[in-house]
């Protein structure tokens, strides 16, 4: 039996805080309809408190808890800090948000609460069963966060859409850890790897056949081509401070799993999933950009963005190995950058969502709000300038060490077609930017600020700003970020 003492409970402290204040929250919601001040105000609590245990968790070292389900390291601490931020940001733009529909009700911010504790689960996950179990702990409260809007007709398919495409994809999930167990007689990480070395299964069609379908379980998390199909209805359907909170934290914590289970359980097998990714990148890019370049709903346009961001990563992935931290350390580095730029743009997308008409998600609804509203119109421009790549922002320096890790690792050609695809995508990016200046407003949309939604917007524009001149000092800056990535991949591959 696992034992459980001191250590194990500091250990765990950040999941048990989150489910204590999800708890909370669902017994605030029996009893009363209305949330005030004090419910923002214990959720900004519960965030700092969960700031301040991984920061002093991050200095004491990881090691397996719970009979080795779980291991508290700086490489999950990581992947966990970039998630709860993004839960931060969801926090702040829902209050504005959720009142002009009048959906405000403790039992979403229960629901956002429950999902972080599965990304904590999901990121720290040192077994096969402990990763799925936090994977649908995660999934399960976005699935109903996603269809909130319970009487909005788009929201009820798209979490019908991800419910029923989620499962699918578990199912494949589920068979490949099937497969592993029957191979090597165990869920754990290490004992995979040291099996699938002296069991001498790598080259096996059963063992290459279990990868494939992990990979397809994790591929569909992560908005990959061709399990995407789910990506652009659900985005355009949930809740914008939803939709911002899928695109960040839960694409972060899926590629974190995903990155733990290829460098702990998988590295002899590089060189069978190595190429299944290359061609993942290629298809995922390719598609999520050209698909991009036709859409007018800037909602479903972000969604097809996240999918050739998706691609931009995997870029990275697929140059991942024990032996080279960087390719990893790219990848983390690129996931906390997006998460800056992806929280920004959907709190200008927050601010004029309506619930009629074209519901404030047209290009047209843009026309010329850039001059009404500056600070809308300097976020929602620098962002896109960031996810574009371009010099001076935190999109430029995180496609940076993505294809730079892939030159490294000698996929030049895979490097060149994520170059590509970038400048392809600068089409559809610099097309909202010429809508909020360029444009004149078919009509007088209004926008609906509010000061959590203002938060948000301000630290989007000064983190993308900041992450792409590279400064450090008050705020963590470029140099900092990669050395945390970096040293966290490091550690990782010691504890092995």
């Amino acid at each position: 039996m696992p034992t459980f003492d001191a250590d194990t409970l500091r250990m765990l402290m950040p999941l048990v805080v989150t489910v204590a204040a999800g708890c909370v929250l669902l017994m605030w919601g029996a009893f009363t309809r209305r949330l005030g001040r004090s419910a923002t105000a214990l959720l900004l609590l519960v965030h700092a408190a969960l700031f301040v245990l991984v920061a002093q968790l991050w200095n004491r070292g990881g090691y397996p808890i719970l009979g080795g389900a779980l291991v508290v390291d700086r490489f999950g601490l990581f992947f966990f800090g970039v998630c709860v931020a993004c839960s931060l940001g969801t926090v702040l733009l829902s209050p504005g948000y959720l009142d002009r529909f009048n959906i405000a009700r403790a039992e979403y911010y229960a629901l956002l609460l429950f999902s972080l504790a599965g990304m904590f689960v999901l990121v720290t996950g040192n077994d096969l069963l402990a990763i799925f179990l936090g994977l649908e702990l995660m999934s399960l409260a976005v699935y109903v966060a996603v269809g909130y809007r319970r009487r909005d007709v788009l929201a009820n398919e798209a979490a019908l859409k991800y419910f029923l495409l989620g499962a699918f994809a578990a199912a494949f999930f589920l068979f490949g850890m099937s497969i592993l167990y029957g191979l090597t007689g165990s869920f754990s990480l290490r004992v995979i790897a040291a099996e699938a070395v002296g069991g001498g299964l790598v080259g096996q069609g059963a063992f290459r056949l279990a990868v494939a379908l992990l990979l397809v379980g994790f591929a569909f998390k992560v908005s990959a081509v061709p399990f995407h199909m789910w990506v652009p209805d659900v985005y355009q359907g949930a809740p914008s401070p939803v939709t911002a909170f899928m695109a960040s934290a839960v694409k972060a914590a899926g590629f974190g799993a995903l990155l733990r289970v290829l460098l702990v359980a998988l590295p002899s097998a590089r060189a069978h999933w190595a190429e299944i990714v290359g061609v993942l990148a290629v298809a995922t890019m390719t598609v999520g950009n050209l698909t991009a370049l036709v859409q007018r709903n800037v909602k479903r346009m972000l969604a097809f963005s996240s999918i050739a961001h998706a691609g931009y990563i995997l870029v990275a992935l697929a140059a991942v190995g024990i032996d080279n931290p960087r390719p990893a350390a790219a990848v983390m580095f690129y996931l906390a950058a997006y998460a800056v730029m992806t929280m920004g743009a959907f709190a200008g997308v927050a601010m004029i969502e309506r619930r009629t008409g074209s519901r404030g998600l047209e290009l047209e609804d843009y026309a010329g709000l850039g001059w009404r509203w500056p600070l809308i119109g300097a976020t929602l421009t620098v962002t896109m300038l960031g996810m574009a790549g371009i010099p001076g922002t935190a999109g430029f320096f995180a496609k940076y060490y993505a294809f730079g890790a892939a030159v490294e690792r000698g996929l030049v050609a895979l490097a060149v077609v994520g170059v590509l695809n970038s400048a392809l995508s600068l089409y559809y990016y610099l097309r909202v930017i010429v809508y909020l200046y360029m444009r004149r407003p078919v009509e007088d949309v209004p926008v609906r600020p509010a000061w959590g939604m203002l938060a948000v917007l301000i630290a989007g524009l000064v983190l993308t700003i900041w992450y792409g001149l590279g400064p450090g000092g008050l705020l963590p800056g470029i140099e900092d970020l990669a050395a945390w990535t970096t040293d966290s991949v490091t550690r990782l591959a010691q504890l092995r």
